[in-house]
């Protein structure tokens, strides 16, 4: 049987949320919809708009549905109305805070809850959430208990998202269930001309993802390999900041290209050398949870390099498929770097080791059908308790 289910994303279709929508998009035996609290303010995925339901419509009534939802949990009536037609059979929740706002739907239609972490959502320290944070994560901290029981499973993309959720949020082990984002191998397949010497970054701006470390690394290098650069594809607020570090320390050998679709990081995938975002475990407690793009690139025969924080080791086997520096050692980090540049033997080693790895262990067909045997229990269970 086919189930309908509903999918919530806070703000469906966000052009950094990509690995969401591939996720949702290759499910096979269960039909999905989308529902959201407002499409995002930057650019987004190409996506079937029919299967999209937002609470917020524009309009000062469109934001007091979506304040009104998120506070108090009254779902709009045109949202009830569609509930009841589609009848769904659970309901997926993407981020911590998010599954915390979904909560009223599940209780109100009696549907068993899932809740997908990603990373900082649920790495970020309470008291930096409540210092900072936004207001989804503060109402978060406030209903974390209540989640705690009324979530069916939680979902991670790594080991260490599992540890995580039961030291520092109280959830069983029980509920945890570690199924990875996929990627897919049709799509992202290796190329035979990578061009020599070019790094290629893909990550938001922000200090997490830790491109000024790249930055000092690449510029160690520049006298021995003078004819490398570097791509930055992705944008945020410290873009003008990065900038005018790169042009101090690497002059014109960095190209800025904002954020990009997935179909031109594909693009720049396919003429990089190696690609490097060396992440950062912040004061804060956020950390990378896994990164889809490592698994991109390695797809695509191209060799990481990164520091060792968070779950990013469970993605990179070191000294096997790419490479891993001490956290915040930027001269560990320009020496991985230099042992791919002059050794084109060992990227090349990597790169198909790369490849395997991911076959192996982040085929999206593999991780989807992961997927839906999960929804298949929680269904199962669903039904078993409601007879009972």
């Amino acid at each position: 049987m086919n189930y309908k289910i509903v999918i919530f994303w806070n703000q469906p279709a966000a052009l950094t949320e990509t690995f969401i929508y591939n996720q949702i998009s290759n499910l096979r035996r269960y039909q999905a919809a989308i529902l959201g609290s407002k499409w995002p303010s930057g650019p987004r995925i190409r996506i079937d708009e029919q299967i999209v339901h937002l609470i917020n419509q524009g309009g000062w009534r469109g934001k007091l549905h979506e304040v009104q939802f998120k506070v108090w949990g009254q779902i709009p009536a045109t949202i009830r109305q569609w509930l009841d037609t589609w009848q769904p059979a659970l309901i997926h929740a993407h981020v911590a805070p998010y599954g915390a706002i979904a909560m009223p739907i599940a209780q109100r239609y009696r549907l068993p809850l899932l809740v997908s972490v990603h990373g900082s959502d649920v790495t970020m320290r309470d008291a930096a959430i409540w210092r900072s944070s936004y207001m989804s994560h503060r109402l978060y901290l406030l209903r974390r208990r209540q989640l705690v029981r009324t979530t069916t499973r939680v979902i991670v993309q790594s080991h260490f998202l599992h540890r995580i959720l039961i030291e520092q949020h109280g959830f069983d082990p029980a509920q945890i269930v570690c199924i990875r984002y996929g990627v897919d191998l049709d799509r992202f397949r290796p190329t035979a001309n990578p061009e020599w010497g070019h790094i290629l970054y893909v990550g938001r701006l922000i200090e997490r993802k830790g491109l000024p470390y790249l930055l000092t690394a690449l510029a160690k290098l520049q006298t021995d390999f003078p004819a490398l650069r570097l791509t930055v594809i992705g944008d945020g607020p410290l873009r003008s900041r990065y900038e005018e570090l790169a042009r101090q320390v690497l002059g014109s050998r960095v190209t800025f290209m904002g954020a990009q679709s997935n179909t031109v990081v594909q693009e720049y995938l396919q003429r990089a050398y190696v690609f490097c975002m060396p992440s950062i475990t912040m004061p804060t407690g956020e950390a990378e949870s896994l990164g889809v793009v490592f698994l991109e690139a390695m797809a695509m025969g191209v060799p990481p390099v990164s520091f060792a924080s968070g779950g990013i080791p469970e993605v990179i086997r070191h000294s096997e498929t790419g490479f891993l520096a001490t956290e915040r050692n930027t001269d560990e980090l320009a020496y991985y770097l230099g042992l791919l540049l002059e050794q084109p033997a060992l990227r090349n080693k990597f790169g198909e080791e790369g490849r395997r790895w991911v076959e192996q262990e982040f085929n999206l067909n593999t991780q989807t059908a992961k997927l839906e045997a999960l929804y298949d229990e929680v269904i199962a269970e669903h039904i078993q308790k409601s007879v009972l």
